[in-house]
């Protein structure tokens, strides 16, 4: 029997056509060009932001505590600050980068990140490397080498808010760069993402619907789950490897850069696999469907992922301190595997919230959440030089984080499945249900969950 379909591409009003040849050339030509405008910029925009929230990290180990007088009860608290900011201010940013031009409002909240870093290499104390670290965290939702780390990663992002202004568009009806055969198939293209469920407008009433749908806080449990062994390690990993040896703190800031390239990697080709299937005609479906077909829904992607996050906690917590080597390999997965998740985990989630409205509201939850997750993992690592309390409770979330993952599927494929049977009646039931056609979104009989 035949697998049902793996996308919401149910039903569209549009005259754009998958299958056709021409439609298939152009559209590739069409994210090229997307590729070239808009991904420089963002990647640039993920970048700075990534290097701004790890530099206290590395600046520990250039005298930070020393410097400023700090404990490390007080420098945790700082990992946290940024996510407890983060948390309380992520919905209304949402919601306002949705209401607002993104280019205008993206480029405030870059040129801010930047602007907080610099005013970091000002701090004298805990209490001031405290607040610059609140509002970091809200933006983004005497000399000495630590304070010049903050001044290198904070200036170029006031460089890159201004590039941003210029470069990036607020929707394909404004986009400069495209033509106006570009502009209707990318409007097109679109429409046909979200199928029946699609609904551009901004509606205040649907965000009750978010609140009140169980899919928004599971993928919220998904996401702070895997925040917390995710953040965890990433915010400890210069500590991490400066517990394995004897080496200076220039070595072991040095040595941070292997895992994350090898993360870098695994991302690139995990969420490139992940999205594969997704991006297949129906044609080319037909030939996946017997066997391979199942192995490329996001959830099993997440699984595996954990999968290899399980045995490198473990690795790390039982290879003899004497087996360097070993013990740095184990990091190197570590990282990779704690990190691989993300892009699918956003994709599979933004996927299965459509319209305009639900997603940014659920996406602000979420991530809400996410941030919680981010604020609990600055603390686990509370044990040095070997870090065991911290990787077991990393350890314990990955496996709470798979099973809510499994269920989370089975869950979603039952639902399809039921869609798959229902008869036009009780299409209509459904749809009255959750008050008409302008408020249903992905929970039209129509929409299928990606799983």
């Amino acid at each position: 029997m035949e697998k049902e379909t793996p996308v919401n591409v149910i039903k569209d009003d549009t005259s754009y056509d998958k299958e056709d040849p021409k439609t298939l050339n152009a559209e590739k030509r069409l994210l090229r060009k997307l590729d070239l405008h808009i991904m420089p910029v963002l990647l640039c925009a993920e970048l700075m932001g990534r290097y701004e929230q790890s530099v206290v990290t590395n600046a520990k180990l250039g005298g930070l505590l020393e410097g400023l007088h700090m404990t490390e009860s007080q420098y945790r608290w700082c990992l946290s600050a940024y996510y407890v900011a983060f948390f309380i201010v992520n919905i209304p940013i949402n919601i306002l980068f949705r209401r607002w031009r993104p280019s205008i409002f993206l480029s405030i909240l870059i040129f801010t990140w930047g602007t907080l870093v610099l005013c970091m290499a000002a701090t004298t104390n805990f209490a001031g490397l405290l607040v610059c670290r609140i509002i970091l965290g809200a933006a983004e939702a005497v000399y000495d080498p630590v304070q010049m780390m903050f001044i290198l990663f904070g200036a170029p992002s006031i460089v890159l808010a201004m590039i941003t202004f210029w470069q990036m568009p607020d929707k394909p009806e404004t986009a400069k760069f495209f033509t106006e055969e570009e502009r209707k198939l990318e409007i097109e293209r679109l429409q046909a993402d979200q199928g029946a469920a699609n609904d551009p407008s901004w509606n205040w009433v649907q965000v009750k619907t978010v609140l009140t749908d169980w899919k928004t806080y599971v993928y919220g449990m998904i996401f702070g789950l895997s925040s917390i062994p995710g953040a965890g390690v990433r915010l400890a990993l210069p500590s991490i490897i400066d517990g394995m040896g004897t080496w200076t703190a220039d070595v072991s800031q040095a040595l941070t850069t292997p895992p994350n390239i090898v993360a870098c990697i695994f991302i690139f080709l995990t969420a490139w696999y992940s999205g594969k299937y997704y991006m297949l005609g129906v044609n080319e479906r037909r030939i996946l469907i017997l066997f391979l077909d199942k192995w490329f829904d996001r959830a099993y992607f997440l699984l595996a992922a954990n999968v290899a996050a399980v045995v490198g906690f473990l690795m790390i917590m039982f290879i003899p301190e004497q087996h360097l080597g070993a013990r740095y390999f184990t990091v190197c997965i570590l990282i990779a595997a704690t990190r691989v998740d993300g892009p699918i985990r956003c994709a599979w989630c933004s996927s299965n919230f459509s319209g305009l409205t639900r997603r940014a509201v659920a996406s602000g939850i979420i991530f809400c959440i996410d941030a919680i997750g981010s604020a609990i993992g600055g603390q686990i690592y509370f044990d040095p030089p070997f870090y065991l309390k911290g990787h077991t409770i990393g350890l314990c979330t990955i496996v709470l984080q798979s099973t809510m993952i499994l269920t989370l599927r089975i869950i979603l494929k039952r639902i399809n499945k039921k869609r798959d049977s229902m008869t036009a009646e009780e299409k209509e039931r459904e749809i009255a249900k959750y008050g008409g056609a302008e408020l249903v979104s992905d929970r039209h009989p129509d929409f299928r969950y990606a799983l």
